[in-house]
């Protein structure tokens, strides 16, 4: 098994980077404040995100933030480092959680942070982040006191060498099944005939940043599609991902299941689909099922 050291060299090669480090999610604040990653006149953005996956003109906010003197962050956790190159638009620093590259079989959430170049670093060089004991997590934020930059377990170390070496593959088929789901639901006019159920994903042309799309994200539109529930149906998100046998909500987050999100909370009307590995035909029938029934009740 590769060290962790030999793993990040490898991811930042991977995405472009002339370094990269792994920290536990709950210790992001640490490297956070070790790298200094939130200046008065950095920028952080998600490249795919927020309500109705909008793409960020990636390009344009680089020219902004470094005409003001600071660093534009990018998360790209949903199209992944598979399906955006950053670098290549202007951004100097991206976060990347691993779920989906470990194929969901992480014991504990992984931050990849990834630095463009040298500048991108307010130490202004790797001298600091090349010192193996330079990075250790404070135990009041960790709980543990372990150092969590050189010092992740073993058992994730493996998930994510494994991972990366079956990315591609995988990652091509989470964004294939996402387009296939996407047509589907786009295509439930005729079901839904008195609040068509709203529909966004990047890939369609019916989405607000779909020519974005094409310019900023590669190998297809990442692996989500957002599905907002007509407000005739009475029903929340949490009640329609209930009624989905499929729902993947017991499946771990970025493995082979689709997993359904209520993105607003359950209480909210949009769901967010996350396409697994496993058949987009099964799941479009499963949703279809669920749509039916509310769209129809049986009588009471």
């Amino acid at each position: 098994m590769l060290s962790q050291h030999e793993l990040e060299a490898r991811y930042a090669g991977a995405v472009s980077a002339a370094a990269a480090c792994f920290v536990y999610a709950d210790c992001v604040s640490d490297a956070v404040a070790h790298f200094d990653l939130a200046r008065g006149c950095d920028r952080l953005v998600d490249i795919v995100g927020g309500r109705g996956l909008r793409v960020a003109d990636v390009h344009a906010a680089a020219a902004e933030v470094h005409a003001s003197g600071g660093r534009l962050l990018v998360d790209t956790t949903v199209p992944s480092h598979f399906g955006c190159l950053p670098f290549d638009l202007g951004a100097d620093i991206s976060l990347e959680a691993l779920d989906r590259i470990a194929a969901g079989k992480l014991a504990r959430k992984v931050i990849a942070i990834a630095f463009r170049n040298d500048r991108a670093l307010s130490h202004g060089s790797f001298a600091l982040y090349e010192t193996p004991d330079a990075f250790v997590a404070d135990s009041s934020a960790c709980g543990s006191g372990v150092a969590t930059k050189h010092e992740l377990a073993g058992e994730d170390l493996a998930a994510i060498e494994d991972g990366l070496g079956t990315v591609a593959e995988r990652m091509q088929r989470h964004f294939d099944h996402a387009r296939a789901l996407a047509e589907y639901l786009s295509c439930c006019d005729s079901l839904i005939s008195d609040g068509c159920a709203s529909v966004s994903y990047p890939g369609l042309t019916s989405h607000p940043d779909h020519d974005l799309a094409t310019r900023v994200l590669v190998h297809g539109f990442g692996p989500a599609v957002d599905f907002e529930l007509p407000d005739a149906w009475g029903v929340t998100a949490g009640e329609f991902i209930c009624c989905c046998r499929l729902n993947g909500r017991s499946q771990p987050a970025g493995g082979f299941n689709t997993r359904l999100h209520a993105r607003d909370g359950s209480d909210g009307r949009a769901v967010r689909i996350f396409a697994g590995l496993d058949n987009p035909l099964e799941i479009a029938d499963d949703l279809d099922q669920a749509m039916r029934w509310f769209r129809n009740p049986p009588a009471p």
